[in-house]
């Protein structure tokens, strides 16, 4: 009766059931990610890069290039000195200078003379310039001495004008400068503002300090340079996977000051660029706005992105599809900046949605609806020509924004939509030399950590062009936990031109997704050429397996190759 009634379903309709019941009783099949999550994996991958070289590749600021603070506190001995047991600051918003007042206690009950005195108003102006009040000034009034309390005199130096030099330019520096007329100049507040406005791609900013109309105030002009606030990319690479297309196309068209704020706006579509297939493919597209307001960035984008494939079956061929859909919002906020390093706090809400499909009939037992939340912690430091970045984020999954429940019957190790992962980025960017010749090192160590059992979605993945080079991508390794390391050497070649590069990774994953693997650990190698010619770019490469475990597939050698052309 069983095998009657089920020669009575069509084809899709036992397939589906096949794969419905296999996904739900069968806790191995979940332990690797679905094509669909697979595909989330390796687009994540590719935005990290991509976020990586624009932190690379950005336009700091700063205008100090060292310290004059001296630590030192003592003081000559002379003849005649006078006993003093308290230093006092007068003057205006003194509030905002409190810090001060501390570091004048270190001067306490001490016999201090004219060169000490001297001394103290170098030291404090010196420490007013580290934090960047540059045109506050320290006096010292006339004053009787005998009373054992010396009292200096503080001048704040405050803007009287933000300007920008040419009257007819039309565009905002208020979006982009934490700093008004009449605020205390602050060079730290005004190198935050230079930056928010180099962000536009399309724009070169400069910044004059002139004297102001009254003793203590000061103009600020801005000098703006301006090209073509529009262009367009054309992108081609062979990121993809033989399953949906390794050919990959993409048409992105870009406004700089789109609203005047300093703002970015672009569009994206990407396609498959193998028309010859219709039996697999893949399409997306993407939108991402953002624009500054003094120490803040706000940011938002959207992305939506579809797959398909034609799957030999053992009864018949099927095509299995997916499709997932992206929204994100991220507010930054500059918490601290010194002469050489700065520090961010970044939070994020991200939503999430994805469908699976056998023969256009959804697999409803995959269908994904989530809510996550991130907070980061961002540090940048100069030292020198050597470059460093640091990024500490937890991402935490919120039932915000009508995620989807947890299921009733849920088991502890199950997956879940609430977990809670830690992952960690950070990037050095250093002069070097290869063979006598300038080069440069980049080194990249990135690594996720939970205690939470995840959907593949969230898995960490290595074996690709993105995180271990060296393997084509067809097959990774991916599991709850893990880490990588990206070491690359760049030499450039004569005439500044293209430079040749030279990658050695290695990357392991853990969790307890790992025991349905054929492994733990890769390592790879490559060596690429990568420039520019007239308005195209290009980044040319092959990578070699150095380790992999059995049972792993990939190409003895890998060749890739992306090329962009900017309109």
């Amino acid at each position: 009766m069983i095998s009657y009634h089920f020669k009575l379903l069509s084809r899709k309709t036992t397939l589906l059931l096949f794969l419905t019941l296999l996904l739900m009783h069968s806790f191995p099949a979940l332990a690797q990610p679905t094509r669909t999550e697979t595909e989330e994996l390796n687009r994540r991958a590719r935005q990290q890069a991509e976020e990586r070289k624009q932190r690379q590749e950005r336009q700091d600021v700063f205008l100090q290039d060292k310290s004059q603070a001296d630590e030192d506190t003592s003081l000559p001995e002379e003849t005649p000195a006078f006993q003093i047991h308290r230093i006092q600051l007068k003057g205006e918003r003194l509030q905002e200078f409190s810090w001060l007042t501390s570091y004048l206690e270190s001067y306490s009950h001490r016999r201090i003379g004219q060169q000490g005195i001297q001394l103290i108003v170098k030291r404090l102006s010196n420490l007013l310039i580290d934090r960047g009040y540059i045109t506050t000034r320290i006096l010292v009034p006339e004053q009787d001495l005998s009373s054992e309390t010396l009292t200096l005199l503080l001048i704040p130096g405050t803007i009287h004008e933000i300007r920008f030099q040419d009257p007819s330019y039309h565009g905002s520096w208020q979006t982009a400068f934490p700093a008004r007329p009449g605020d205390i100049l602050n060079l730290r507040n005004l190198e935050q503002g230079l930056e928010q406005m180099k962000r536009v791609p399309s724009q070169d900013v400069e910044m004059d300090i002139r004297p102001g109309n009254q003793p203590g105030q000061s103009d600020v002009v801005i000098k703006v340079q301006r090209q073509k606030p529009w262009k367009a990319i054309l992108s081609l690479d062979d990121s993809g996977s033989k399953a949906t297309g390794r050919l990959q196309s993409s048409q992105t068209f870009a406004v700089d000051n789109l609203f005047g704020i300093n703002d970015l706006f672009n569009v994206s579509f990407n396609v498959d660029a193998e028309p010859d297939h219709p039996e697999r493919g893949t399409r997306g597209n993407s939108v991402d706005y953002s624009f500054p307001y003094g120490h803040w960035t706000f940011s938002f984008s959207g992305r939506s992105y579809q797959y398909h494939q034609t799957v030999t079956a053992a009864v018949e061929p099927f095509v299995s599809s997916g499709e997932s859909d992206n929204l994100e919002f991220k507010a930054s906020r500059l918490l601290e900046r010194d002469q050489t390093s700065k520090t961010h706090l970044d939070f994020r809400i991200l939503r999430a949605k994805s469908k699976s499909y056998i023969d256009d009939t959804e697999i409803e037992v995959q269908r994904k609806n989530t809510t996550a939340a991130e907070f980061a912690f961002v540090h940048t430091r100069y030292a020198g020509h050597t470059v460093y970045d640091v990024k500490i984020a937890n991402k935490q999954g919120v039932s915000w924004f009508h995620a989807q429940e947890e299921p009733a019957d849920r088991l502890p190790d199950d997956p879940t939509t609430r977990y809670s992962l830690w992952t960690v980025d950070l990037q050095t960017v250093a002069p070097a030399a290869f063979f006598g010749a300038p080069a440069q090192y980049r080194v990249n160590f990135y690594g996720q950590h939970t205690l939470s059992p995840l959907y593949g979605s969230e898995y960490f993945s290595i074996g690709n062009r993105y995180t271990v080079r060296g393997f084509d991508g067809e097959q990774t390794l991916s599991a709850e936990k893990g880490w990588y390391l990206r070491n690359e050497l760049a030499i450039p070649l004569a005439g500044g031109g293209p430079e040749v590069y030279l990658g050695l990774d290695y990357g392991q994953v853990s969790g307890q997704a790992t025991q349905y693997l054929p492994g733990k650990k890769l390592a790879g190698g490559a060596v690429g050429l990568r420039g520019n010619l007239a308005t195209f770019q290009y980044d040319l490469f092959a990578g070699w397996p150095i380790y992999k475990p059995q049972g792993y597939q990939t190409a003895d050698t890998t060749f890739g190759f992306q090329l962009l052309c900017q309109i």
